[in-house]
């Protein structure tokens, strides 16, 4: 059924009904539902992770400053801006103002434009679905330093629901500017996710990632990067398939993108704040206590049978933990000590596998810290590392990968 609702009563005409609903709501989901019933589509009274989705999603298509630290997804934190401005309590934010993170929401082009670097966007990398999703950007080195230039690719977060390749021009600028200038090229890519019209299984999200690094290899030569010197990040959801991306070989979850010329290397990767396995219920515990209405519904989304598949075939398609290997690449694992959303318990899993099998792999907690890397409400205490030394961590990775 099409969302016809309009959200500019959110913003510009906020009345006294509005108002009264969003005030007795508990969460998010309920104060959306409360005000707009529309929006609960299948009318089981509850609004699912997918339709919440829908919903932000429509909220950032007209009103993109909403989205304040220009990451592609509404953080808790720019919800609850949201419902203040919903029920006339704040001011509205002025398209392009800081984000608390004293970052602006620019496009790709001004940034790239204020770095000095070159860059193609939107390259589509597979026949695009309807939801015109499976492109990516590819950012020259601005230093010749290698023939071939190393590969760096970021895949971006947003709970399978959301997120855009866009994330890395206003969220992780500083790795951006400082692998240019060693020599590194970078591409940032998209992929299809849930509730945006297209029935999909998970592992799709997964095989349009390896489809992406498939369509860099058989194009190195265009770009003149060195396939087997490819290294992936993903922050959260994208933090999953960068490791199951880098830990697979390249005709994993064949795609569009095939043959011989298509082979790739992934030399290292990182995931902050990322799943590492959907197979070991009890590591999830945390979350399910935090957020049982939602998980319930999000596990619903994700997982069912699907192209032939068995919800247990497809669960271990997408676990990082099933793919480890003796030889498997470097992995650098950066994870927040108190996260609601990814409990740690998941990093520190891959990390106790990975240390068995012998692979090298570093995890870093960040104390104080939840989803994001973001303060913990009710303390005082900042995370241990902040946004930046974090982007600093992975480029030193990075270098020492390469070299």
């Amino acid at each position: 059924m099409k969302m016809q609702f309009c959200f500019f009563a959110i913003f510009a005409v906020p009345c006294v009904f509005c108002a009264m609903h969003f005030v007795k709501a508990d969460t998010f989901a309920e104060k959306i539902l409360r005000t707009f019933p529309q929006t609960d589509r299948n009318n089981d009274g509850l609004l699912s992770e997918e339709e919440e989705a829908a919903v932000c999603r429509r909220v950032m298509q007209r009103y993109p400053q909403a989205d304040q630290d220009g990451d592609g997804v509404l953080s808790e934190t720019e919800k609850q801006d949201l419902i203040q401005k919903a029920s006339g309590r704040g001011k509205r934010q002025r398209p392009g103002s800081a984000s608390p993170s004293g970052t602006t929401s620019q496009s790709a082009e001004a940034v790239l434009k204020q770095i000095g670097l070159k860059g193609e966007l939107n390259i589509e990398y597979r026949k695009n679905t309807n939801q015109q999703r499976n492109r990516l950007d590819f950012i020259y080195p601005k230093t010749k330093v290698y023939e071939r230039a190393p590969l760096f690719i970021y895949i971006h977060g947003g709970g399978n629901t959301g997120g855009t390749k866009n994330a890395i021009y206003n969220k992780s600028s500083l790795i951006l500017k400082e692998l240019t200038e060693l020599g590194i090229a970078v591409a940032t890519i998209d992929y299809r996710v849930f509730g945006a019209g297209e029935e999909l299984g998970f592992h799709q999200l997964f095989e349009d990632c390896k489809d992406a690094l498939r369509f860099l290899a058989k194009n190195s030569d265009r770009y003149g990067i060195d396939p087997h010197k490819f290294i992936t990040w993903g922050t959260s959801a994208g933090g999953s398939k960068a490791l199951v991306t880098a830990l697979t070989e390249s005709d994993f979850l064949p795609g569009e993108n095939a043959g011989p010329e298509t082979e790739h290397t992934v030399i290292g990767a990182v995931s902050f704040y990322g799943a590492t396995t959907y197979l070991v219920p009890e590591l999830w515990e945390k979350r399910l206590e935090r957020f049982p209405g939602r998980s319930e519904s999000k596990g619903k989304m994700l997982f069912k049978p699907s192209h032939g598949m068995s919800i247990e075939e497809i669960k271990k398609l997408v676990s990082a933990d099933q793919h480890l290997k003796a030889d498997s690449p470097p992995i650098l694992l950066v994870h927040g000590d108190t996260d609601p959303v990814v409990p740690i318990d998941l990093s520190e899993h891959l990390y106790t596998m990975a240390k068995e099998k012998g692979v090298n792999i570093e995890f870093v907690e960040v104390e104080n810290a939840g989803h994001g890397f973001r303060p913990v409400q009710g303390t005082s205490n900042p995370p241990s590392m902040t946004w930046d030394e974090a982007q600093q961590l992975v480029v030193r990775h990075v270098l020492e990968w390469i070299q």
